[in-house]
């Protein structure tokens, strides 16, 4: 949708039709768009009859079309996920030290995450520092993995 018009403004055609055929086809009335984008139904409808926008009506037009998709976040180690593929509801935050997850954390939740999923040695920080639900990672069979990996390579 926004490249939609964006196009639009680049090939020089009348913004006014463009934005109103991205209305018809999100099957929105021009009152409903007005509200989402905080404009004056007036000021939207001169703009859908040719009327030149000001830049930030442009500007709240485009951020009232922009759908930002709803994400969970994951925090963990690089060397973890280098293998790891999820869907476009999971984004990934690296991260190699305990700052960087903190980092990681932070930004997740300003990026919009939804929720942040994490290990436990930052789940309890993590907490503290956000507003959304912290998820821990709980490495059951990484862990039990481990142990026997060092018993048998130390002969115990």
């Amino acid at each position: 949708m926004i490249s939609r018009l964006a196009e639009c403004i680049a090939r020089g055609e009348d913004f006014g039709r463009c934005l109103e055929r991205v209305l018809v086809e999100k099957g929105m009335k021009p009152a409903e768009f007005a509200r989402k984008a905080s404009i004056p139904q007036s000021t939207l409808y001169k703009i859908l009859r040719g009327y030149k926008p000001r830049y930030d009506t442009l500007a709240k037009i485009f951020s009232a079309l922009h759908e930002e998709k709803e994400f969970v976040a994951l925090v963990a180690a690089r060397y973890v996920l280098e293998d790891k593929r999820f869907d476009e509801r999971v984004r990934v935050y690296p991260a190699t030290t305990l700052e960087d997850a903190i980092v990681a954390v932070v930004r997740a939740e300003k990026d919009g995450a939804r929720a942040i999923i994490c290990a436990p040695v930052i789940s309890s920080l993590a907490e503290k520092i956000v507003d959304v639900p912290v998820i821990t990672i709980k490495p059951e069979k990484s862990v039990e993995r481990a142990v026997k990996m060092a018993i048998e390579k130390f002969n115990l």
